[in-house]
């Protein structure tokens, strides 16, 4: 593949997916949104928000990152599944794909590409909502509560961010698993609402066998630890090599599978 035609694609991707990517990152700060809803709408909020201090910020910032990793971690999954299976599958339904094998490009290569762009764009969405979160809250309490800084509360912040790392490395592993997964089902059925009842039937199952672990893994071991009142950093996300590298093994075989069954798809 040259140059030009590397550029030429990487163009094509970008263009073609740029405002659904930018609105993939917004859904991404949903929980955000919805506590600024209750704290413009509830006076309790607004109230307990103005009575913060430097020295329970940490708390704070420690549910935040809690709270968006388990969205990421369950209903996130589910708006990574929809923003997948539009990979490749509009373009395999629509039959535009015939445009790209007119150039001097291996089939493969195509796949690799798409899936490639694909898999970054997801998993930078998922992993930079954790610490863009994290940050919005750090702004908002400096600049509405009364007895917080930014000063303040710098070392809080820089605390929960660098253990928020770890809940990255989970989400991203995680997120990338089921693009893997739904982007196999954007390859094999060329309908893409087929391929979305796919990608939904296989969460829910996936949540069935594996979603108490992984909620479990990702944010209840520091909450419970704690009967919920507080959190505990220590036990938030901690890394586990074997369930880690396990969902990469099988992003890894989805992927592969992809290119199997692209390799024997015919293009009418």
């Amino acid at each position: 593949m040259s140059r030009n035609i590397f550029k030429a694609m990487l163009w094509k991707e970008w263009r073609e997916t740029r405002w659904k990517w930018l609105a993939f990152a917004a859904a991404f700060h949903i929980p955000l949104v919805i506590a600024a809803l209750v704290v413009a709408f509830r006076e309790s909020a607004r109230f307990d928000l103005y009575a913060l201090s430097d020295p329970v910020a940490e708390q704070v910032f420690a549910f935040a990152i809690v709270f968006q990793s388990g969205f990421l971690i369950t209903a996130g999954l589910f708006l990574l599944a929809f923003f997948a299976v539009g990979s490749i599958g509009a373009e395999l339904d629509n039959q535009s794909m015939f445009f790209i094998f007119e150039r001097p490009v291996k089939r493969w290569h195509v796949l690799l590409f798409k899936y490639a762009v694909g898999a970054v764009q997801t998993t930078a969405c998922v992993g930079v909502s954790i610490l863009s979160t994290l940050t919005a809250v750090y702004l908002v309490t400096a600049a509405f509560a009364s007895n917080v800084s930014l000063a303040g509360s710098w070392d809080s912040f820089v605390l929960v961010a660098s253990n928020a790392l770890r809940g990255t490395v989970w989400t991203v592993v995680v997120s990338l698993m089921v693009y893997s997964a739904t982007f196999l089902f954007s390859v094999w059925f060329e309908k893409w609402w087929i391929a979305v009842i796919a990608g939904a039937v296989s969460l829910v199952l996936m949540f069935i066998y594996l979603g108490g672990y992984l909620v479990d893994w990702v944010v209840s071991r520091a909450t419970r630890a704690t009967d919920g009142d507080s959190v505990n950093l220590e036990l938030y996300s901690q890394l586990e090599f074997a369930p880690i590298f396990g969902m990469l093994l099988i992003a890894s075989g989805l992927y592969f599978a992809s290119q199997y069954v692209f390799a024997r798809k015919e293009m009418r």
